[in-house]
């Protein structure tokens, strides 16, 4: 089996005929490594003969892809989004891990772009570095690559030991290769917030957007730390959320949501995966707003890497500003963090069932 894709993914983007065609080399089997490749400029992908990754940090494994979904992310960066941040970044770990890391195989004075996209992945370790400690050939792992690396959608990918996990044991790899991306950005939001103000449990929780892969493991996630759960959707995503058993939930386009959102004011921390701030007002005093809708890559594609990280930073500071002024409110962006302790907390959470 070459790729499948998160079924929600495949369905939100069915209309796209460059994921139609994906879709049609999912369940073909393949000889040698092959991958989908962004060429150039060209927004298309291209399944091609790809190169096997290899083993040029001690700390890397060595994964054969048995399973890998398309995020939204993968589907922006096909046409470049985010490359002028991704670039330096990826420049950056290159020169602090070495010039033949595993981040990518571009020498130093080129553009780097990763030419394999996909972030979620769940395989089998092929091999492993010499200071390897955790794995060995014949596990059965779950992870999610940086996006500044080279991604999952191949055969094979090359990951630090400390971004993958043991897939959860009760799960296919088809079904694994579904939560790492969403579950990990949500996870990355949450440690940020028991730093501050300790652990999430029993807290007062509005989750807006809650019908996509992040807010979908959020309410789930949430309901097992004992919180009461408000969820905001549209009335196409009633049905997704119903499921999973959130205490309220509220259609943002009916005319009464704001009424209703404000008779469940008080919360504790507020999630925004839909960059909607309507429910900022509604946060207590010393609570938290978090949301996932941060400008930053877009703004340095569109004016640097200077001027767009001047203009986010800017942003951010005012909006934590008037957030606290005008609600005493801890105002904060989210972003994907990989993390191997937060993949074995999310395959315990899966093996308990409190999550699926």
């Amino acid at each position: 089996m070459f790729l499948m894709l998160c079924k929600k993914c495949f369905i939100q983007f069915s209309g796209s005929q460059q994921f139609r065609t994906l879709a049609a080399y999912s369940t073909t089997a393949l000889d040698g490594n092959y991958a989908w490749v962004r060429q150039n400029k060209n927004p298309r992908l291209v399944l091609k003969k790809h190169a096997v990754p290899h083993l040029s940090n001690p700390h890397d494994v060595l994964i054969q892809v048995k399973a890998a979904s398309v995020n939204p992310m993968d589907v922006r960066m096909i046409e470049r989004y985010g490359e002028t941040i991704l670039s330096a970044y990826s420049k950056v770990k290159q020169l602090s891990q070495g010039p033949l890391s595993s981040c990518t195989a571009n020498p130093l004075n080129e553009t780097v772009s990763t030419s394999v996209l996909g972030r979620d992945f769940s395989g089998v370790v092929k091999s492993v570095g010499h200071l390897v400690t955790r794995f060995k050939p014949g596990d059965e792992v779950y992870g999610a690559t940086d996006p500044a690396m080279e991604g999952s959608h191949s055969l094979y990918t090359v990951v630090p030991q400390h971004y993958i996990s043991l897939k959860p044991g009760n799960l296919s790899h088809i079904e694994s290769a579904a939560l790492p991306y969403a579950a990990l950005t949500f996870l990355s939001a949450v440690k940020m917030y028991t730093k501050c103000k300790g652990p999430i449990t029993n807290q007062r929780v509005l989750v807006n957007g809650g019908a996509g892969g992040v807010g979908t493991f959020a309410i789930q996630y949430l309901k097992a730390m004992g919180c009461e759960v408000t969820v905001c959707v549209s009335e196409t995503g009633y049905e997704v959320v119903k499921g999973l058993n959130p205490n309220y939930i509220l259609d943002y386009k009916a005319k009464e949501f704001e009424r209703e959102l404000r008779q469940l004011a008080g919360f504790d921390v507020v999630f925004d995966l839909a960059g909607d701030e309507t429910a900022l007002k509604y946060v207590k005093p010393t609570g938290w707003f978090l949301a996932a809708n941060s400008p930053l890559l877009k703004a340095a594609d569109d004016w640097g890497l200077v001027c767009g990280s001047v203009q986010s930073s800017y942003m951010l500071t005012s909006k934590v500003t008037q957030a606290l002024y005008n609600h005493g409110v801890h105002y904060s962006w989210i972003f994907f963090t990989p993390s191997a302790a937060s993949l074995e907390e999310i395959k315990l959470l899966v093996e308990g069932n409190k999550v699926s």
